[in-house]
Protein backbone atom coordinates (compact mmCIF):
# COMPACT_ATOMS: atom_id res chain seq x y z
CA UNK A 1 0.00 0.00 0.00
CA UNK A 2 2.98 2.45 0.30
CA UNK A 3 4.06 1.97 -2.98
CA UNK A 4 0.70 3.47 -4.04
CA UNK A 5 1.76 6.77 -5.04
CA UNK A 6 -1.96 7.86 -5.87
CA UNK A 7 -3.35 6.16 -2.66
CA UNK A 8 -0.89 8.00 -0.41
CA UNK A 9 -0.63 11.32 -1.73
CA UNK A 10 -4.65 11.00 -0.79
CA UNK A 11 -3.72 9.78 2.53
CA UNK A 12 -0.87 12.96 3.14
CA UNK A 13 -2.95 14.88 2.50
CA UNK A 14 -6.22 13.87 4.62
CA UNK A 15 -3.51 13.09 7.64
CA UNK A 16 -2.17 16.74 7.51
CA UNK A 17 -5.99 18.28 6.75
CA UNK A 18 -7.47 16.25 9.86
CA UNK A 19 -4.78 17.95 12.53
CA UNK A 20 -5.74 21.32 11.16
CA UNK A 21 -9.18 20.33 11.73
CA UNK A 22 -8.22 19.37 15.17
CA UNK A 23 -6.43 22.55 15.93
CA UNK A 24 -9.49 24.89 14.94
CA UNK A 25 -12.02 23.32 16.57
CA UNK A 26 -10.26 23.71 19.79
CA UNK A 27 -8.95 26.66 18.88
CA UNK A 28 -12.77 28.38 18.38
CA UNK A 29 -14.20 26.25 21.44
CA UNK A 30 -11.43 28.79 23.32
CA UNK A 31 -12.28 31.66 21.74
CA UNK A 32 -15.66 31.33 21.97
CA UNK A 33 -15.41 30.67 25.72
CA UNK A 34 -13.18 33.55 25.71
CA UNK A 35 -15.42 36.21 24.82
CA UNK A 36 -18.60 35.32 26.83
CA UNK A 37 -17.47 32.38 29.57
CA UNK A 38 -20.94 31.24 28.61
CA UNK A 39 -20.93 27.25 27.94
CA UNK A 40 -23.80 26.84 26.34
CA UNK A 41 -22.40 29.62 22.76
CA UNK A 42 -19.63 26.57 23.11
CA UNK A 43 -22.03 24.33 23.19
CA UNK A 44 -23.81 25.70 19.93
CA UNK A 45 -20.77 26.04 18.39
CA UNK A 46 -20.54 22.42 17.63
CA UNK A 47 -24.09 21.70 17.24
CA UNK A 48 -23.92 24.29 14.47
CA UNK A 49 -20.73 22.68 12.67
CA UNK A 50 -22.00 19.17 13.17
CA UNK A 51 -25.73 19.52 12.00
CA UNK A 52 -25.85 21.05 8.47
CA UNK A 53 -23.70 18.04 7.07
CA UNK A 54 -26.61 15.62 8.11
CA UNK A 55 -28.97 17.74 5.21
CA UNK A 56 -25.88 18.35 2.67
CA UNK A 57 -24.55 15.04 2.48
CA UNK A 58 -27.31 13.90 -0.38
CA UNK A 59 -25.96 16.67 -2.34
CA UNK A 60 -22.54 16.05 -1.76
CA UNK A 61 -22.71 12.55 -2.55
CA UNK A 62 -24.11 13.08 -6.01
CA UNK A 63 -21.63 15.98 -6.67
CA UNK A 64 -18.72 13.08 -5.87
CA UNK A 65 -20.78 10.47 -8.36
CA UNK A 66 -21.52 13.02 -11.19
CA UNK A 67 -18.02 14.75 -11.34
CA UNK A 68 -13.94 13.60 -10.98
CA UNK A 69 -13.87 13.23 -6.84
CA UNK A 70 -10.10 14.57 -6.67
CA UNK A 71 -11.86 17.84 -8.26
CA UNK A 72 -15.09 17.95 -5.58
CA UNK A 73 -12.65 17.27 -2.86
CA UNK A 74 -10.05 20.06 -4.26
CA UNK A 75 -12.93 22.34 -4.36
CA UNK A 76 -14.24 22.13 -1.19
CA UNK A 77 -10.70 22.28 0.59
CA UNK A 78 -10.06 25.62 -1.01
CA UNK A 79 -13.30 26.43 -0.05
CA UNK A 80 -13.10 25.86 3.46
CA UNK A 81 -9.23 27.15 3.79
CA UNK A 82 -10.60 30.54 2.88
CA UNK A 83 -13.93 30.21 5.50
CA UNK A 84 -11.18 29.22 8.28
CA UNK A 85 -8.95 32.38 7.05
CA UNK A 86 -11.43 34.73 7.49
CA UNK A 87 -12.43 34.00 11.19
CA UNK A 88 -9.01 35.54 12.03
CA UNK A 89 -8.91 38.29 9.57
CA UNK A 90 -12.49 39.65 10.19
CA UNK A 91 -11.48 39.23 14.01
CA UNK A 92 -8.73 41.48 13.45
CA UNK A 93 -10.42 44.59 12.23
CA UNK A 94 -13.08 43.68 14.68
CA UNK A 95 -15.91 42.63 12.42
CA UNK A 96 -16.52 39.20 13.75
CA UNK A 97 -19.85 39.24 15.48
CA UNK A 98 -21.10 35.74 17.12
CA UNK A 99 -24.08 35.46 14.34
CA UNK A 100 -20.96 35.80 11.56
CA UNK A 101 -19.12 33.55 13.33
CA UNK A 102 -21.96 30.74 13.49
CA UNK A 103 -22.54 31.58 9.80
CA UNK A 104 -18.74 30.90 9.06
CA UNK A 105 -18.52 27.83 11.12
CA UNK A 106 -22.04 26.42 9.90
CA UNK A 107 -20.77 26.66 6.37
CA UNK A 108 -17.40 24.86 7.07
CA UNK A 109 -19.93 22.27 8.79
CA UNK A 110 -21.47 22.03 5.33
CA UNK A 111 -18.44 21.59 3.52
CA UNK A 112 -16.84 19.05 5.58
CA UNK A 113 -19.28 16.34 4.34
CA UNK A 114 -17.29 16.63 0.87
CA UNK A 115 -14.09 15.10 2.62
CA UNK A 116 -15.51 13.01 4.75
CA UNK A 117 -17.90 11.17 2.14
CA UNK A 118 -14.89 11.84 -0.46
CA UNK A 119 -12.15 9.91 1.09
CA UNK A 120 -13.60 6.45 1.38
CA UNK A 121 -15.37 6.85 -2.27
CA UNK A 122 -12.46 7.54 -4.08
CA UNK A 123 -10.03 4.65 -2.24
CA UNK A 124 -12.64 2.48 -4.12
CA UNK A 125 -10.77 4.20 -7.48
CA UNK A 126 -7.42 4.14 -6.34
CA UNK A 127 -6.87 0.50 -4.41
CA UNK A 128 -8.00 -3.13 -5.53
CA UNK A 129 -10.48 -4.65 -3.71
CA UNK A 130 -8.42 -7.01 -1.83
CA UNK A 131 -6.43 -4.26 -0.11
CA UNK A 132 -9.70 -2.18 1.41
CA UNK A 133 -9.13 -3.23 5.19
CA UNK A 134 -5.29 -2.13 4.47
CA UNK A 135 -6.65 1.30 2.96
CA UNK A 136 -9.79 1.42 5.54
CA UNK A 137 -6.70 0.49 8.60
CA UNK A 138 -4.56 3.46 7.29
CA UNK A 139 -7.45 5.75 7.21
CA UNK A 140 -8.27 4.80 10.60
CA UNK A 141 -4.81 5.32 11.59
CA UNK A 142 -4.46 8.89 10.00
CA UNK A 143 -7.93 9.87 12.27
CA UNK A 144 -6.33 8.43 15.47
CA UNK A 145 -2.93 10.51 14.89
CA UNK A 146 -4.79 13.60 14.20
CA UNK A 147 -6.79 12.86 17.28
CA UNK A 148 -3.85 12.20 19.30
CA UNK A 149 -1.18 14.43 18.54
CA UNK A 150 -3.53 17.45 17.46
CA UNK A 151 -5.43 18.23 21.21
CA UNK A 152 -2.20 18.62 23.13
CA UNK A 153 -0.31 20.27 20.16
CA UNK A 154 -3.41 22.45 20.02
CA UNK A 155 -3.19 23.29 23.75
CA UNK A 156 0.06 24.39 23.91
CA UNK A 157 -0.36 26.86 20.56
CA UNK A 158 -3.30 28.66 22.48
CA UNK A 159 -1.28 29.47 25.24
CA UNK A 160 1.44 30.38 23.57
CA UNK A 161 0.13 32.16 20.66
CA UNK A 162 -3.95 32.26 21.42
CA UNK A 163 -6.66 30.22 19.67
CA UNK A 164 -7.26 32.34 16.41
CA UNK A 165 -4.12 32.09 15.71
CA UNK A 166 -4.71 27.78 15.27
CA UNK A 167 -6.90 28.84 12.26
CA UNK A 168 -4.05 30.39 10.19
CA UNK A 169 -2.28 27.14 10.82
CA UNK A 170 -5.13 24.93 9.57
CA UNK A 171 -5.74 27.07 6.75
CA UNK A 172 -2.42 26.30 5.57
CA UNK A 173 -3.18 22.75 5.61
CA UNK A 174 -6.45 23.14 3.87
CA UNK A 175 -4.39 24.28 1.14
CA UNK A 176 -1.50 21.74 1.13
CA UNK A 177 -4.63 18.84 0.66
CA UNK A 178 -5.31 21.28 -1.97
CA UNK A 179 -2.46 20.48 -3.76
CA UNK A 180 -2.08 16.74 -3.24
CA UNK A 181 -5.18 16.45 -4.48
CA UNK A 182 -4.23 18.60 -7.90
CA UNK A 183 -1.30 16.55 -7.87
CA UNK A 184 -3.54 13.47 -7.59
CA UNK A 185 -5.74 14.55 -10.59
CA UNK A 186 -2.76 14.94 -12.76
CA UNK A 187 -1.54 11.93 -12.39
CA UNK A 188 -4.33 9.73 -13.31
CA UNK A 189 -6.63 8.77 -15.87
CA UNK A 190 -10.44 10.35 -15.03
CA UNK A 191 -13.06 7.95 -13.92
CA UNK A 192 -16.09 9.19 -14.71
CA UNK A 193 -16.95 8.82 -18.10
CA UNK A 194 -19.36 5.88 -17.16
CA UNK A 195 -21.04 7.51 -14.23
CA UNK A 196 -21.33 10.96 -16.89
CA UNK A 197 -22.89 8.70 -19.36
CA UNK A 198 -25.67 7.21 -16.18
CA UNK A 199 -26.26 11.04 -15.31
CA UNK A 200 -30.25 11.57 -15.57
CA UNK A 201 -33.20 13.89 -13.79
CA UNK A 202 -31.55 15.73 -11.53
CA UNK A 203 -33.84 14.73 -8.62
CA UNK A 204 -33.96 11.31 -9.78
CA UNK A 205 -29.95 10.91 -9.68
CA UNK A 206 -29.91 12.46 -5.87
CA UNK A 207 -32.33 10.18 -4.32
CA UNK A 208 -30.88 7.39 -6.31
CA UNK A 209 -28.36 5.93 -3.28
CA UNK A 210 -31.38 6.43 -0.93
CA UNK A 211 -33.25 3.91 -3.23
CA UNK A 212 -30.48 1.11 -3.89
CA UNK A 213 -29.54 1.04 0.40
CA UNK A 214 -33.03 0.78 1.13
CA UNK A 215 -33.55 -2.03 -1.58
CA UNK A 216 -30.08 -3.83 -0.36
CA UNK A 217 -31.04 -6.02 2.70
CA UNK A 218 -26.81 -5.93 3.33
CA UNK A 219 -26.58 -2.32 3.43
CA UNK A 220 -29.32 -1.94 5.19
CA UNK A 221 -28.08 -4.29 8.07
CA UNK A 222 -24.58 -2.57 8.08
CA UNK A 223 -26.81 1.00 8.68
CA UNK A 224 -28.68 -0.94 11.17
CA UNK A 225 -25.22 -1.45 12.87
CA UNK A 226 -23.79 1.63 12.60
CA UNK A 227 -26.78 3.63 14.19
CA UNK A 228 -27.04 0.90 17.40
CA UNK A 229 -23.37 0.83 17.36
CA UNK A 230 -23.19 4.72 17.35
CA UNK A 231 -26.30 5.17 19.58
CA UNK A 232 -24.45 2.75 22.46
CA UNK A 233 -21.10 5.01 22.26
CA UNK A 234 -23.98 8.34 22.59
CA UNK A 235 -24.44 6.51 26.15
CA UNK A 236 -21.27 5.90 26.97
CA UNK A 237 -19.88 9.32 26.48
CA UNK A 238 -22.40 10.98 28.52
CA UNK A 239 -21.94 8.28 31.39
CA UNK A 240 -18.29 8.55 31.18
CA UNK A 241 -17.46 11.72 33.00
CA UNK A 242 -19.67 10.75 35.59
CA UNK A 243 -18.41 7.50 35.96
CA UNK A 244 -14.87 8.23 36.35
CA UNK A 245 -15.77 10.92 39.14
CA UNK A 246 -18.33 8.73 40.93
CA UNK A 247 -17.55 4.83 40.61
CA UNK A 248 -13.71 5.01 39.81
CA UNK A 249 -13.28 8.40 41.80
CA UNK A 250 -10.26 9.25 39.18
CA UNK A 251 -11.89 12.47 37.64
CA UNK A 252 -10.46 14.77 34.69
CA UNK A 253 -7.24 12.89 35.16
CA UNK A 254 -8.24 9.33 34.62
CA UNK A 255 -10.98 10.54 32.20
CA UNK A 256 -7.90 11.70 29.74
CA UNK A 257 -5.84 8.78 30.85
CA UNK A 258 -8.79 6.17 29.63
CA UNK A 259 -9.59 8.22 26.29
CA UNK A 260 -5.75 7.90 25.75
CA UNK A 261 -5.51 4.21 25.94
CA UNK A 262 -9.01 3.99 23.77
CA UNK A 263 -7.44 5.94 21.20
CA UNK A 264 -3.75 3.57 21.64
CA UNK A 265 -5.65 0.39 21.18
CA UNK A 266 -7.31 1.66 17.98
CA UNK A 267 -4.02 2.74 16.55
CA UNK A 268 -2.67 -0.43 17.70
CA UNK A 269 -5.08 -2.07 16.47
CA UNK A 270 -5.06 -0.45 12.92
CA UNK A 271 -1.51 -0.96 12.23
CA UNK A 272 -1.13 -4.78 13.50
CA UNK A 273 -4.74 -6.58 12.94
CA UNK A 274 -6.41 -4.04 10.76
CA UNK A 275 -4.58 -5.41 7.37
CA UNK A 276 -5.93 -8.66 8.33
CA UNK A 277 -8.80 -10.54 6.18
CA UNK A 278 -10.88 -13.08 7.99
CA UNK A 279 -13.35 -15.05 5.37
CA UNK A 280 -16.21 -14.59 6.76
CA UNK A 281 -15.88 -10.38 7.57
CA UNK A 282 -19.87 -10.00 8.43
CA UNK A 283 -19.55 -12.65 10.76
CA UNK A 284 -16.60 -11.49 12.68
CA UNK A 285 -18.00 -7.83 12.93
CA UNK A 286 -21.09 -9.15 14.61
CA UNK A 287 -18.83 -11.14 16.90
CA UNK A 288 -17.08 -7.98 17.68
CA UNK A 289 -19.87 -6.20 18.75
CA UNK A 290 -20.62 -8.54 20.98
CA UNK A 291 -17.40 -8.68 22.60
CA UNK A 292 -17.55 -4.61 22.83
CA UNK A 293 -20.74 -5.19 24.82
CA UNK A 294 -18.94 -7.45 27.36
CA UNK A 295 -16.71 -4.98 27.75
CA UNK A 296 -18.94 -2.05 28.56
CA UNK A 297 -20.45 -4.84 31.15
CA UNK A 298 -17.13 -5.62 32.63
CA UNK A 299 -16.50 -2.01 33.17
CA UNK A 300 -19.62 -1.26 34.75
CA UNK A 301 -18.97 -4.30 37.82
CA UNK A 302 -14.80 -3.69 37.71
CA UNK A 303 -13.90 -0.64 40.38
CA UNK A 304 -9.91 -1.05 39.93
CA UNK A 305 -8.90 1.68 37.32
CA UNK A 306 -5.44 -0.08 36.01
CA UNK A 307 -8.00 -2.86 35.14
CA UNK A 308 -10.48 -0.28 33.96
CA UNK A 309 -7.71 0.90 31.56
CA UNK A 310 -7.10 -2.43 30.30
CA UNK A 311 -10.45 -3.07 29.55
CA UNK A 312 -10.90 0.06 27.34
CA UNK A 313 -7.92 -0.40 25.68
CA UNK A 314 -9.01 -3.59 24.08
CA UNK A 315 -12.14 -1.97 23.86
CA UNK A 316 -10.91 0.80 21.24
CA UNK A 317 -8.89 -2.19 19.38
CA UNK A 318 -12.14 -4.08 19.14
CA UNK A 319 -14.37 -0.94 18.06
CA UNK A 320 -11.46 -0.26 15.46
CA UNK A 321 -11.40 -3.47 14.13
CA UNK A 322 -15.00 -3.69 13.92
CA UNK A 323 -15.68 -0.38 12.10
CA UNK A 324 -13.01 -1.13 9.23
CA UNK A 325 -14.38 -5.00 8.66
CA UNK A 326 -17.54 -2.86 8.22
CA UNK A 327 -16.44 0.10 6.38
CA UNK A 328 -14.84 -2.79 3.98
CA UNK A 329 -18.10 -4.88 3.36
CA UNK A 330 -20.22 -1.19 2.40
CA UNK A 331 -17.72 -0.35 -0.02
CA UNK A 332 -17.62 -3.99 -1.82
CA UNK A 333 -21.78 -3.58 -1.91
CA UNK A 334 -21.91 -0.24 -3.82
CA UNK A 335 -21.24 -0.09 -7.28
CA UNK A 336 -18.66 2.67 -7.82
CA UNK A 337 -21.14 5.16 -9.74
CA UNK A 338 -22.97 5.27 -6.65
CA UNK A 339 -20.21 5.50 -3.94
CA UNK A 340 -20.76 9.21 -3.33
CA UNK A 341 -24.59 8.86 -2.60
CA UNK A 342 -24.80 5.78 -0.84
CA UNK A 343 -22.05 6.80 1.33
CA UNK A 344 -23.63 10.17 1.79
CA UNK A 345 -26.85 8.77 2.94
CA UNK A 346 -25.28 5.95 5.16
CA UNK A 347 -23.05 8.51 6.79
CA UNK A 348 -26.12 10.91 8.12
CA UNK A 349 -28.65 8.25 9.46
CA UNK A 350 -25.79 6.39 10.89
CA UNK A 351 -24.37 8.45 13.70
CA UNK A 352 -27.87 9.91 14.08
CA UNK A 353 -27.56 7.17 16.63
CA UNK A 354 -25.47 9.29 18.77
CA UNK A 355 -27.62 11.85 19.57
CA UNK A 356 -30.28 9.53 20.54
CA UNK A 357 -27.62 7.66 22.72
CA UNK A 358 -26.79 11.09 24.04
CA UNK A 359 -30.39 12.03 24.90
CA UNK A 360 -31.32 8.43 26.35
CA UNK A 361 -27.84 8.58 28.30
CA UNK A 362 -29.46 11.53 29.98
CA UNK A 363 -32.35 10.25 31.28
CA UNK A 364 -31.18 7.28 32.28
CA UNK A 365 -28.25 9.01 34.41
CA UNK A 366 -31.81 10.97 36.54
CA UNK A 367 -32.50 7.09 38.21
CA UNK A 368 -29.71 4.67 37.59
CA UNK A 369 -25.98 4.89 38.44
CA UNK A 370 -22.96 5.49 36.26
CA UNK A 371 -22.00 2.02 36.20
CA UNK A 372 -25.11 0.64 35.55
CA UNK A 373 -25.58 3.22 32.19
CA UNK A 374 -22.02 2.44 31.31
CA UNK A 375 -23.29 -1.41 31.12
CA UNK A 376 -26.12 -0.21 29.29
CA UNK A 377 -23.92 1.41 26.61
CA UNK A 378 -23.43 -2.76 25.45
CA UNK A 379 -27.19 -3.36 25.21
CA UNK A 380 -27.60 -1.80 21.07
CA UNK A 381 -24.45 -3.22 20.43
CA UNK A 382 -25.19 -6.72 22.00
CA UNK A 383 -28.52 -6.88 20.45
CA UNK A 384 -27.73 -6.05 17.11
CA UNK A 385 -24.82 -8.18 16.60
CA UNK A 386 -26.68 -10.95 18.31
CA UNK A 387 -29.85 -10.12 15.83
CA UNK A 388 -27.23 -10.09 12.44
CA UNK A 389 -25.34 -13.06 13.67
CA UNK A 390 -28.57 -15.35 14.00
CA UNK A 391 -30.25 -14.02 10.47
CA UNK A 392 -30.06 -12.06 7.48
CA UNK A 393 -26.99 -10.91 4.69
CA UNK A 394 -24.43 -10.63 7.11
CA UNK A 395 -23.55 -13.91 7.53
CA UNK A 396 -23.33 -15.11 4.04
CA UNK A 397 -20.69 -11.70 3.00
CA UNK A 398 -17.59 -13.68 2.61
CA UNK A 399 -13.89 -11.84 1.53
CA UNK A 400 -13.47 -13.77 -2.23
CA UNK A 401 -11.50 -10.67 -3.48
Amino acid sequence: MLRNRAYMLMWSGALISSFGDSLTLFGLAWYVLGRGHNPLEVGLTFLIFDLPGLFSGLLVGWALDRFRREAVMLIDNILRGGLVLLIPLLDGVHMLSLPVLYGIIALLGTLSVVTQVGTPALITELVSPEEYNTANSLEVMQRQISFIAGPGLAGLLVFLIGPLALLWIDSGTFLVFALLLFVLMRSRTPAISTRAKQAGNFLADLLRGIRFAGRSPLLLALLSISFFWNAGIGIFNVALPFYCERFLHVGAAGMGALLSVNSLGVLLSALIFGPLRPRRPGIVTCLLLIAQAACYALMGIVPLFWLVLLIYFILGALDDLGAIYLTTIRLKAIPGELQGRVLAFTGSVGPAGTPLGNGAAGLLLVGLSAPLVVMLAGLPLCAVGVFWLGVGPLRKVQDTA
